[in-house]
C-alpha cells in the first residue's frame, strides 16, 4: 500500500519557556546564555526545607495567553507533583498543574493544507522546567547543568487534528508568532525556549478511529519537525503494510540519518505517580485581573496580517512583516508618516534596507534610517525621485544620517540650463526616435528623460527633465 492510503492524526504538545526574571517558585534568577550551574539557589537544588512561591509574572504571561487564544481561564487551579527520577531533576518530582489547569478550550488558526483551519486546544498549563544534560563525545559520562531547572513553562496540548506535517509546522509557527506577539517568550527553538512533543498515528483511509498512538520527544526546529513525523507516518505505514501491529512508543529523532528511533514504551500517567502538591495553595485568579489583561492584549498576528493586506500588501509580504514583531513595528511607525504609501514602505522594508540591516546583523530598532526616514525616501521616491536616485537616497541616508530631503535635493542639483542642454543634445542625437514620438509613440517618452538623466549622472530632478522635454518638442 502507498501513503495515500493512510490517514495521519498529529497532534502537538508545546513547551514555551516565559520571560521572566526569575524561576516559576523562587526568586533565583534566570537568563541566557549564563555559566553552567550560575544560576542556582536552594529550592533549584532541590535541598531541604525550602518551599515554593509563585510567581505572579509567570502565571500573567500564562493567562495573557490563555486569553490570545480564547481559552476558558480556570477561576480556580491546583498544582501536582509528577515524579520520576532522572539526574537534570534535583527535587525527584517536577511541580505541573493538574486538572483544572489555568485554562483549558481554545483555538489556534493555521492556513492548513486545504486552507484556513480552525485547530482546538486541549489545555493550557504551567510547570517547572528540569535541568539540562550535556553529553560529551567520546567521554564516558555527562554533565548536568541546574541553570534551566525551575524556569517556568507553559505548555499547549493540541487536539490530535492536524493531517500532515506540514500542517504541524504551521501551528507551531503561527503559536509562535502569537507568543511573541504577547512578549511572554522569544520563542527560539534553537535554545530550547520553544519545544515541541509530536503524538502521531495511522489508520487506513476510510476505516473509524484513530491508529496507535506514538509520541516524538524534544524537536527543536520547524523542519526537523515535519521531517520526523514523515519518518514516522513511513514507520508506521510499513508496519502496517507488514501486518505488524504499531506498539504505542516513546522516539526520538536523529537528522543526521532522517530516521526516528524508538527510546523506550510509552509512559502512562500512573507511571508519573502524580500527587498534589501539599507546599502550594490553589491558584486563584481574580477575575478583575483577568478582564485588566484582556483589555490590554496587543494586535495578534492574523490580525495584523489582515490589515495590512487590506492596506495593499501580498499575503506574501504581509507574511514576512507579520512575523518579525520589530519588523512589524518599523512598518507600522513609517506608515504613520506616509499611509498612502503602504506598498512602497513593503518593498523598500523587505528588498534594499533589510538587505542592509541583514549585512550588518542589525535589528530593524537599531537602523540607521528610521521609519520616518524610510518613508519620507519613499514619498520623495514617488514624487520626484527615479529608482536610482532613490536607491542613492538610501545609501547615503544610511551613511550620512542626514535628512532624506537635504540629500534628495544634493542629488537633483542640476542646474536648470543644463538640463536643457542635456534634453536638447537627446533629441539632437536621436531624430528617428523624435519623429516617432511626434508622431504618436509617446511610450518614448521614457527614452528620451532616461537618456537625459544619464548625461546628467542623476543629478537632476526628473520633474524638471519632463518640463524640458515637453518645452523643448513644442517648440520644435
Amino acid at each position: 500500500m502507498s501513503l495515500a492510503d493512510y490517514t495521519p492524526t498529529i497532534g502537538l504538545e508545546v513547551h514555551c519557556q516565559l520571560a521572566t526574571a526569575t524561576k516559576l517558585f523562587s526568586s533565583c534568577p534566570y537568563h541566557y546564555p549564563a555559566a553552567p550551574n550560575s544560576l542556582t539557589d536552594p529550592y533549584t537544588l532541590g535541598l531541604p526545607g525550602e518551599l515554593p512561591v509563585v510567581s505572579r509574572r509567570a502565571v500573567e504571561h500564562g493567562l495573557r495567553l490563555a486569553l490570545a487564544l480564547g481559552a476558558a481561564v480556570s477561576p480556580r487551579s491546583v498544582w501536582a507533583r509528577k515524579h520520576y527520577f532522572y539526574p537534570d531533576l534535583p527535587k525527584g518530582y517536577q511541580i505541573t498543574q493538574g486538572d483544572p489547569p489555568l485554562a483549558t478550550g481554545g483555538h489556534l488558526e493555521i492556513d492548513g493544507d486545504d486552507g484556513p483551519r480552525r485547530i482546538g486546544l486541549v489545555r493550557i498549563h504551567l510547570e517547572e522546567d528540569a535541568g539540562k544534560l550535556i553529553h560529551l563525545e567520546h567521554e564516558p559520562l555527562s554533565l548536568v547543568d541546574f541553570n534551566r531547572a525551575g524556569v517556568p513553562l507553559l505548555e499547549i496540548v493540541g487536539e490530535p487534528a492536524l493531517r500532515s506535517p506540514a500542517e504541524a509546522a504551521a501551528y507551531l509557527r503561527a503559536l509562535r508568532a502569537i507568543v511573541r506577539a504577547l512578549e511572554i517568550s522569544d520563542a527560539t527553538m534553537e535554545t530550547g525556549s520553544l519545544r515541541c512533543d509530536a503524538n502521531v498515528s495511522l489508520r487506513r483511509r476510510g476505516e473509524p478511529g484513530r491508529g496507535t498512538r506514538c509520541e516524538i520527544k524534544n524537536l527543536n526546529s520547524f523542519k526537523f519537525l515535519e521531517h520526523a513525523l514523515t519518518a514516522e507516518i513511513q514507520r508506521q505505514a510499513d508496519l502496517l503494510d507488514a501486518g505488524t501491529p504499531v506498539s504505542s512508543v516513546t522516539l526520538g529523532y536523529d537528522p543526521a540519518t532522517d530516521r526516528v528511533h524508538v527510546q523506550r514504551s510509552k509512559e502512562d500517567a500512573l507511571d508519573y505517580r502524580y500527587l498534589p502538591e501539599p507546599d502550594l495553595p490553589d491558584l486563584i485568579i481574580d477575575p478583575a485581573w483577568l478582564a485588566e489583561l484582556a483589555a490590554t492584549l496587543p494586535e495578534l498576528p492574523r490580525a495584523r496580517h489582515a490589515r495590512y493586506v487590506a492596506l495593499g500588501l501580498t499575503p506574501a509580504d504581509a507574511a514576512t512583516i507579520t512575523a518579525d514583531l520589530e519588523l512589524s513595528r518599523y512598518f507600522d511607525a513609517a506608515l504613520v508618516a506616509a499611509p498612502t504609501h503602504a506598498r512602497k514602505l513593503a518593498h523598500w522594508l523587505l528588498g534594499d534596507l533589510l538587505a542592509r540591516l541583514h549585512a550588518e546583523s542589525l535589528a530593524p530598532a537599531d537602523s540607521p534610517v528610521p521609519p520616518a526616514d524610510l518613508a519620507a525616501i519613499v514619498t520623495l521616491a514617488e514624487a520626484r525621485l527615479t529608482h536610482t536616485q532613490a536607491r542613492a537616497l538610501l545609501a547615503r541616508c544610511w551613511t550620512e544620517r542626514r535628512a532624506p530631503r537635504e540629500i534628495a535635493d544634493d542629488l537633483t542639483a542640476a542646474d536648470p540650463d543644463a538640463i536643457v542642454a542635456a534634453v536638447a543634445a537627446v533629441l539632437a542625437a536621436h531624430p528617428q526616435q523624435r519623429a516617432s514620438y511626434l508622431a504618436g509613440k509617446t511610450a518614448l517618452r521614457g527614452f528620451f528623460v532616461g537618456q537625459a538623466m544619464r548625461a546628467l549622472a542623476g543629478r537632476a530632478d526628473p520633474q524638471q527633465v519632463h518640463a524640458a522635454l515637453d518645452r523643448l518638442l513644442a517648440d520644435g
